[in-house]
């Protein structure tokens, strides 16, 4: 999985190079505006910088359990057909088997025509319905077919891959994958709103800063003069807010 996060950074090279500027000036860069002190740019500096990175890592926590989900759903799909070419050598009702080919069915993402009688919210309307692929619908299928088998009572079989125990554990991971997922990314979005808060609303955000040194540099000494030149080609963007 991945990000990008780049444009907001620039505004934080932009910030810094403003700062080190301002300190080359010394006593030549003196603004009466409190959010244009050194002081305060300095402290904002070291504050971009943090909700910055929080929001890379963060990033990088989101891709590594991405990477884990596909990890522990790769071998679903091939796991399911398992179970039910291992149900054929068991006593279970042939229409426990039925019932379980239509989950498997849904679970490899194949069109299917015939649902299963009683399943609640479905239609038996004829037609062809394209199953449903993300991460949570094949969970949703896996936890159905193991528990259509637990109900049976009849399938049994010793391998621990395929019998219901080790079916559970399956379906525990999971539904654990995806809830990490869903965790880290509402932290990731929940950072992105700190970051773009700091960066991007108010009259003390970076970019206002950043824009409000270059207005003072410019009327103290000049838009001609070879400080605000120094100084104008430094830019500060709102970058889109995602």
């Amino acid at each position: 999985m991945k990000t990008n996060e780049t444009g907001h950074y620039k505004n934080v090279v932009s910030l810094n190079a403003l700062k080190v500027f301002a300190e080359g000036l010394g006593n030549g860069y003196a603004p009466q505006k409190e959010i244009l002190q050194l002081p305060n740019v300095v402290s904002l500096l070291a504050e971009a910088n943090l909700l910055h990175n929080a929001v890379k890592d963060q990033c990088n926590t989101v891709s590594l359990s991405v990477d884990h989900r596909q990890l522990v759903f790769k071998d679903v799909k091939p796991l399911s057909t398992r179970i039910i070419n291992t149900m054929q050598s068991t006593e279970v009702d042939p229409k426990t088997v039925d019932d379980a080919k239509y989950f498997n069915a849904k679970i490899q993402g194949a069109r299917i025509n015939r649902k299963p009688n009683g399943k609640e919210g479905e239609e038996l309307n004829g037609t062809n319905s394209v199953s449903r692929q993300s991460y949570d619908s094949i969970y949703e299928n896996f936890r159905s077919l193991n528990n259509l088998l637990i109900q049976d009572g009849n399938y049994n079989p010793a391998e621990t891959e395929v019998n219901t125990a080790g079916l559970t554990l399956k379906q525990n991971e999971m539904l654990a994958a995806n809830q990490e997922i869903l965790v880290q990314t509402n932290d990731l979005a929940s950072k992105r709103i700190q970051r773009n808060n700091r960066f991007y609303v108010g009259d003390a955000c970076l970019v206002a800063v950043g824009k409000g040194i270059k207005t003072y540099i410019r009327g103290k000494y000049g838009i001609h003069s070879p400080e605000f030149a120094q100084v104008s080609t430094i830019n500060f963007k709102i970058y889109k807010i995602r």
